[in-house]
């Protein structure tokens, strides 16, 4: 992955999940903070060599990508920046993190965070997230990776991440999430909940 095929993979990432993933839309995360916010971590992940991206044939054009990232390494530069503490979904993302880190002793070149994974509407229901999440772990190994995990916010993310032999060692009900005293995914209660799920890629791979 490129650069340039970061700014293109990061509009990508944003506009779906902008409008479809349930707790961004529930809580109407812009589409261009959500690409701000992978242009940022995509950077961090082209310098580690750990996203991949899926090209329309003809056009070039990606029509897929998954963003990941080494989770023992510092986070992106630019990332204090942003007004994410008033982002319900990172709140959530941030609790389920902080289950990760309590279960585990973290350093680099060991743990990879798969941070976001989309495909294009016109491209959906092809197989293509589901090879990217594979090709993603897969050059994980090679480069001597041993877990794999992700916060699940959605039902799509959460079949691909189950077929592709993650665990879910824990879970948090959109209903019950409180943030500030209030719930903001109450709306979205029947979505179920966002899953932490992991995969020890050296006894699956």
């Amino acid at each position: 992955m490129s650069e340039a095929d970061n700014g293109e993979m990061s509009k990508l990432l944003g506009d779906v999940f902008s409008r479809r993933d349930p707790p961004a839309v529930s809580t109407k995360f812009s589409p261009e903070k959500l690409e701000k916010l992978a242009a940022l971590f995509g950077m961090k992940s082209l310098k580690e060599g750990l996203s991949s991206v899926a090209l329309e044939e003809d056009s070039g054009e990606i029509v897929g990508a998954v963003l990941a990232h080494d989770f023992g390494k510092p986070p992106p530069d630019g990332i204090s920046a942003m007004d994410l503490g008033s982002e319900p979904v990172i709140s959530l993302i941030d609790e389920l993190e902080s289950a990760f880190l309590n279960t585990h002793s973290i350093r680099a070149e060991k743990y990879l965070h798969i941070f976001m994974i989309a495909v294009r509407d016109d491209f959906s229901r092809k197989g293509i997230a589901q090879n990217l999440l594979d090709s993603c772990v897969n050059q994980a190994k090679r480069s001597g990776y041993q877990i794999a995990f992700a916060e699940a916010t959605n039902r799509f993310s959460q079949r691909i991440f189950l077929k592709a032999g993650f665990d879910v060692v824990c879970s948090i009900e959109y209903e019950d999430f409180e943030l500030d005293g209030q719930r903001p995914f109450l709306d979205i209660k029947d979505e179920g909940a966002c899953l932490l799920m992991e995969l020890d890629i050296s006894a699956k791979f």
